[in-house]
């Protein structure tokens, strides 16, 4: 497949001060009152699973002891904070967090892939390296060949809170938890019956999402035995597109200015002259527009005519037409074709049993099925004024070659217009997960102390079908183009003259495609399948061995197996070993069979030192290590070292430091080769070598050793090959967290955590772009290096073709503060009398320091800093408040993200209005109850509907394509609004 063509602000800090004065339970109830902070820190959980001595397991350790006594910070979201956002997406609560970066949800995945998907990122140190477990287990991902766990699989009616830690979670609970671990705790023991109903829609009249689960449960044989199960049902059924917001819609900004004198200012509503349905032409330094019969007219241009800050040369042709800008007119918006949010139907089933034979073995079983199908879809097929229509085409009217001065130039016609009489293509998915899990737990005494264990069998199995449909055969289309007269004077071909039997269907692109054009060049793919198994069995043993001053020292000693195997398919049109492959269409890809297992043992020591003496109310050491080895990528070792300090009650300081180690994962390793195009530029033709500002010293020598005999090209539509990596190695990072959590005795009820965090990863595994592979290769002190063997060139040294895959090159580095808070107070304390009802605030903040990323660490030049850019703001927080009373509560959650920018090449000295304002997003929700057994509940979500900023890229949340990331920072869906109605008893 070939082709060519010639402030903080004083509100900020308000809100900081609030954070000492967002609830525990941002929906308290009766049958839920809200828990003493006296009792639990910030960052310690309210609702963890007690044992006979009161003492808990929570994430982070394996260990039974007080939750205040944790030597890593651990966030909590319970049931009722979850409930109160009002949304059945769980995602969308948990990333509320500061220490969650943007990822794949519903607003970011139509364009980033695996549409429907909802996974999370902590640290912004990407999906692959989160480790999600739901009630300590592991799950089983959802994109089969990746990590990634779809946690919209988990309803959140079903949630009964979400654990989160961050700093040395690899040696606890294995690969993958290099930034932190979120556990999701479910219900469990569940007696009665639970059923919900919700609505949601947009306040614009869109977006309706409609949902009901159903949870039922019994106890039976006085207590020792419980069934329950559970069935969950959500549908999203409408497209919500960028035409139907007006700050997708109504053009969009960028930085302009008339020359380097002078700095970039920002013009706004903007409309590429390339959008227009009518075909773009430009003859005798002149823009036409061509009619549907193929005569010529002035263009419709909007109000501002040309609104290019520099004159564009309307001689440069196609340059042009993909430069000149207008403000309305006949002109499409940038962002039609995209979906803010992608349609989806979900459905969830659950079923557990238990049954405690005695206090040593209690013995349970559970089986879990979902099922989603959501779509993507992109714009139509759009020519951006490098696609030409040939000299001798006889498209090409007289009335152009006229307009041309007699002559259309040997290089032929070039156009640009968007082909909206296409279908508009999308891509659907469709997935179907199961899990199983059985197993026991008990407890026992050993050495005279409490001794408990767990032990499970898991298996899962993952099915993903994906198909294109109305999607663009783009090896048809430049067939297509190339078009001349045949030998009756009609319309051929070129490609026909010698192969009569093609089936070429001669394109004219100035005017609206004929339903045979259309055919010809559009196609509906078969379905692809691909399928992924996980089986993990997994035992610990945890108890005390002997007694210190501080306290009895505890040990966990355990073991675990896993063994992962995929079978990725591919569509069948684009395999070619399947009898459905279709050559034309351009793109192949084949299948791949990948699996690897992993054998672990692990340990975890718990060392109390002192307490409750003079200077030392607390101190303790805490150590974890696991021993890996990997099928694939052989043997790894991780341990964490931990301690706490407490000098009296009221001050606890702690530390955590740990090596972390991610082995590669099977689509890492296996991904079968597959090829689609790309437009890419050769570093070695004449405009890059004397422009291009990132060249090296080296960059001329090598490309006159290369010597290509194309140098005037400068785009050109080239194979991209993507395929796995077999020499991968894992992955190290280095973590370190440093904290200090606030009590005071004089104000019993807040507690205040402070921690400071540094993750250090090194051989991270990533991949580098097509562009900048080139570039790379040339750019080295000589050709024998390891980019060049991934491109390909022809015997002219033309460029031909490039190879893309992971490589263990890149090294991460963030660090930052996590600031929280809660605090609560019976308003009776107040003086407001009995029976006032109680009034609190959970406050979560992080200050982003540093997010560092390097692509290649023998290079500085490809050290980027992200903190402030889109994606990653400098301050992130979100502060909730609720009033509670007997019978109703109400809510109110502020959301505020820092300014960002949408580069980090975007200064001041060179750029006016680099940054957004401080964000802030007000949501209010609230709830009655009707009867004892009926609640009504309802809300807002972003109340006063505050719209994107409109700093180029805000304007469509933010997107970030230098991570990949297509919107999602901010809100382009505007005010939203939910009503449920709960019934339990």
């Amino acid at each position: 497949m070939t082709g060519s063509i010639h402030k903080m602000s004083i509100t900020k800090a308000a809100l900081l001060a609030t954070c000492l004065m967002v609830p525990l339970h941002a929906s308290a109830q009766t049958h839920a009152p809200v828990a003493d902070p006296a009792e639990t820190t910030a960052n310690d959980s309210a609702a963890a699973p007690v044992d006979s001595s009161g003492d808990i397991v929570v994430t982070g350790s394996r260990i039974r002891r007080s939750a205040a006594d944790s030597p890593s910070p651990l966030t909590v979201l319970d049931s009722g904070q979850i409930r109160a956002a009002g949304t059945q997406q769980i995602a969308d609560v948990v990333n509320q967090l500061p220490s969650l970066a943007v990822t794949q949800t519903n607003q970011t995945s139509n364009l980033a892939g695996n549409a429907g998907i909802n996974a999370l990122d902590l640290r912004g140190m990407g999906t692959q390296r989160t480790l999600v477990l739901v009630d300590g287990r592991r799950q089983v991902p959802a994109i089969p060949g990746t990590s990634a766990v779809d946690v919209s699989n988990i309803p959140s009616s079903l949630v009964e809170r979400v654990e989160i830690i961050t700093g040395g979670a690899s040696a606890l609970y294995g690969a993958d938890a290099v930034a932190g671990v979120a556990n999701f705790i479910l219900k469990k023991d569940f007696q009665g019956v639970e059923a919900n109903a919700r609505y949601s829609a947009s306040t614009r009249g869109d977006l309706d999402t409609y949902s009901y689960d159903l949870l039922a449960g019994t106890n039976f044989h006085e207590g020792r035995g419980n069934i329950s199960a559970y069935a969950f049902f959500e549908n999203q059924p409408g497209l919500v597109s960028g035409s139907d917001r007006p700050w997708t819609a109504d053009g969009y900004p960028i930085y302009v200015r008339p020359n380097s004198r002078v700095p970039y200012t920002i013009s706004d509503h903007n409309r590429n002259i390339n959008t227009a349905d009518a075909a773009q032409v430009i003859l005798g330094g002149r823009l036409y527009a061509v009619n549907a019969n193929g005569s010529l007219r002035d263009p419709i241009l909007g109000p501002g005519g040309f609104i290019n800050a520099a004159p564009v040369n309307l001689n440069g042709n196609a340059d042009a037409l993909g430069t000149l800008l207008t403000d309305g007119g006949e002109y499409n918006g940038r962002y039609d074709g995209w979906l803010l949010s992608v349609p989806s139907e979900r459905i969830s089933t659950r079923a557990s049993a238990s049954y405690e034979v005695s206090d040593a073995l209690k013995l349970f079983a559970i089986g879990t099925f979902a099922r989603t199908r959501s779509t993507s879809a992109s714009l139509q097929m759009t020519s951006f004024g490098s696609d030409v229509v040939p000299a001798d085409s006889p498209f090409i009217t007289q009335q152009m070659i006229d307009a041309a001065g007699g002559a259309i130039p040997e290089g032929g016609l070039y156009f640009a217009r968007r082909f909206m009489e296409l279908p508009q293509p999308s891509t659907e998915y469709d997935r179907r997960l199961f899990q199983g899990t059985v197993g026991g737990e008990g407890n026992f005494t050993l050495f005279s102390h409490p001794w408990n264990y767990s032990a499970y069998y898991s298996y899962g199995r993952t099915e993903q079908r994906i198909r294109d449909v109305n999607a663009t055969a783009y090896d048809r289309w430049y067939l297509g183009l190339d078009s001349t007269r045949g030998a009756d004077g009609t319309a051929v071909c070129r490609s026909t003259l010698t192969d009569p039997g093609n089936g070429c269907v001669a394109m004219n692109p100035l005017v609206p495609l004929t339903q045979s054009m259309i055919d010809y060049i559009t196609y509906t793919s078969h379905w692809s399948k691909s399928t992924l198994t996980q089986q993990v069995a997994s035992a610990y043993v945890s108890g005390g061995l002997f007694d210190l001053p501080g306290g009895a020292v505890q040990m966990v000693l355990g073991a675990e197996y896993r063994h992962e195997e995929n079978d990725i398919g591919t569509i069948p049109e684009y395999d070619p070993t399947s009898s459905l492959y279709d050559p034309t269409i351009g793109t192949s890809a084949t299948p791949l069979v990948g699996k690897y297992s992993v054998k672990e043992v692990f340990g975890e020591l718990h060392v109390p030192l002192l307490s409750d003496r003079p200077f030392f109310d607390l101190l303790s050491i805490d150590g974890a290590a696991r021993l890996s080895d990997y099928s694939t990528a052989g043997s790894t070792t991780t341990y964490k070292l931990g301690g706490e300090w407490a000098p009296i009650a009221d001050i606890r300081f702690r530390a955590t430091y740990g090596r972390a180690v991610r082995a590669p994962n099977i689509g890492e390793l296996y991904t079968a080769s597959s090829t689609s195009g790309l437009w890419i530029t050769d570093p070695c033709n004449a405009y890059n070598l004397a422009n291009r500002v990132d060249r090296s010293e080296y960059t001329a020598a090598n490309c006159a050793a290369i010597a290509p005999s194309d140098t005037s090209t400068y785009w050109v539509y080239r194979d991209i090959i993507a395929q796995g990596n077999l020499d991968l190695k894992p992955e190290t990072a280095k973590t370190l967290t440093l904290g200090v959590v606030l009590k005071p005795r004089f104000l019993p009820r807040l507690s205040v955590a402070v921690d400071y965090y540094n993750i250090d990863l090194r051989n991270a595994i990533d991949a580098f772009p097509a562009q900048t592979l080139i570039n790379k290769c040339v750019d080295q002190a000589s050709l024998d290096n390891i980019f060049c063997p991934l491109i390909g060139r022809d015997a002219d040294g033309n460029l031909q073709s490039v190879i893309t895959q992971k490589l263990n090159l890149a090294k991460y580095l963030t660090r930052g503060v996590d600031i929280s808070a809660t605090y609560n107070v019976p308003l009776e304390q107040l003086g407001l009398g009995a029976g006032a009802g109680t009034l609190s605030v959970d406050a979560n903040y992080s200050r982003l320091i540093k997010r560092e990323y390097t692509l290649d660490p023998e290079d500085p030049a490809t050290i980027t800093e992200y903190a402030g850019v889109f994606g990653t703001p400098k301050w992130k927080g979100v502060v909730r408040t609720t009033y509670a009373n007997e019978g109703y509560g109400l809510t109110w959650t502020l959301r505020h993200y820092s300014p960002m920018r949408a580069s980090t090449t975007i200064t001041a000295e060179q750029y006016q209005d680099v940054w957004t304002p401080d964000v802030f997003y007000n949501d209010i929700s609230g709830y009655v109850s009707l009867t004892p057994q009926i609640e009504l509940s309802g809300g807002l979500t972003n109340a006063f509907d505050r719209k994107p900023p409109r700093i180029p890229g805000a304007e469509a949340g933010g997107a970030n394509f230098e991570l990949g990331y297509s919107a999602g920072v901010y809100d382009v869906i505007g005010r939203t609004f939910f009503l449920a109605l709960r019934f339990h008893r």
